[in-house]
């Protein structure tokens, strides 16, 4: 860990224990703006509609689920959140970079959340009506094999596209 980033890595892990401890307190209302884009995704997806309540979430009725606070994907956002941004600050140069970079993998984060969590929901929408199980272990296994599948999978890629352009820029130079 170099010493020029730890005033950076300390504010990485500051906002993801403020997000993890907003998050305990937030109600469906509070993460709409998480969990209505997810819904719509899944809603265009499966050509079903939704209703909204605030108690209880977004409903689907012909896929009798309902997408609420526990669906929102927030810890898996938190998590890939500190994981690109360790990954990526050992590759900024300078100051304005490393403060640019929080924004950006914010937004990119938010976009590969949206997407892993659409996965696992239309998986678990696939496999309730092909299995007929209702097994809550078999939604929590599935939730944590497409979660950690898409953390390592997007991890590996990026790392790898860094560490080569690093190299051809240091050959470069």
């Amino acid at each position: 860990m170099k010493t020029k980033n730890i005033i950076y890595y300390g504010i990485v892990f500051l906002l993801v224990i403020v997000a993890k401890a907003a998050y305990t307190f937030a109600s469906n209302d509070t993460l709409v703006f998480i969990l209505k884009p997810l819904s719509q995704i899944i809603s265009v997806i499966t050509n079903a509609d939704f209703i909204y309540s605030g108690a209880a979430g977004f409903y689907f009725e012909t896929l009798n689920i309902t997408i609420d606070k526990s669906c929102s994907g927030i810890n898996f956002w938190c998590i890939s959140f500190l994981v690109f941004m360790l990954l990526l600050l050992k590759f900024c140069k300078s100051h304005l970079q490393k403060i640019l970079l929080f924004p950006v993998v914010i937004f990119v984060t938010y976009g590969l959340t949206l997407f892993a969590n659409s996965s696992r929901i239309l998986t678990s929408i696939f496999i309730a009506k092909q299995t007929h199980f209702n097994y809550s272990w078999l939604h929590q296994a599935e939730g944590v094999f497409i979660y950690l599948s898409f953390l390592m999978l997007s991890y590996t890629l990026l790392n790898r596209s860094l560490s080569k352009f690093n190299s051809h820029h240091e050959k470069l130079t």
